[in-house]
């Protein structure tokens, strides 16, 4: 799996498998659930960690530089991906976590850019991994919700609101404190 660098024989390059990056995902997403990734730099300790627990199961000999170079090609990948979903004429299939572009539109765009093929019309491979580990504007940690957590039956009629996820984190802030107020006066009854 390692080979030494063209020119430098004491560096050795560590050749990635599609397994040992399934699994890097998975090791760094549990980090990122744990906290310990701020500013979306991850801590030394959680590459590390990857790098052990990689080194253990695959039985090679991996680095937490290693680890950190995998992750800017991860990354290059991420914001591939990114832009592409953003592109007018392409579509978003979630349930099969795929860029989905009509054949007129996939022809043009590829006849521009062939090497992007990998991600048009195809399943991304453990996308919401890569969405946890290299998204900007997630929440992690403590602050992670998912539909399971939010109580939507605790709300009357009049207190439902459409909530636009474009307004400013100030705007949002009092329609916390009524909904908090409003739970607060009807236990109080």
């Amino acid at each position: 799996m390692e080979q030494p660098i063209e020119g430098n024989s004491s560096k050795k390059q560590h050749r990635w498998t599609k397994a040992m990056s399934r699994r890097l995902l998975e090791i760094l997403a549990d980090e990122v659930k744990k906290g310990n990734r701020s500013h979306n730099t991850f801590k030394t300790s959680s590459f590390t960690l990857a790098a052990k627990r990689i080194s253990e199961e695959f039985g090679v000999k991996c680095l937490p530089d290693h680890v950190d170079n995998h992750l800017k090609t991860l990354r290059n990948s991420w914001t591939m991906i990114y832009k592409l979903r953003g592109n007018s004429g392409f579509g978003w299939d979630e349930n099969l976590k795929m860029i989905t572009a009509s054949p007129k539109a996939y022809t043009a765009y590829l006849s521009a850019h062939p090497t992007h093929d990998k991600y048009l019309n195809k399943k991304i491979d453990m996308y919401d991994e890569m969405a946890i580990v290299l998204g900007k504007d997630m929440a992690r940690g403590d602050f992670a919700k998912s539909f399971v957590d939010i109580d939507l039956q605790s709300h009357s009629k009049d207190e439902d609101k459409i909530i636009d996820f474009e307004v400013g984190l100030e705007e949002e802030t009092p329609v916390v404190e009524k909904q908090a107020a409003s739970s607060a006066t009807s236990s109080a009854s």
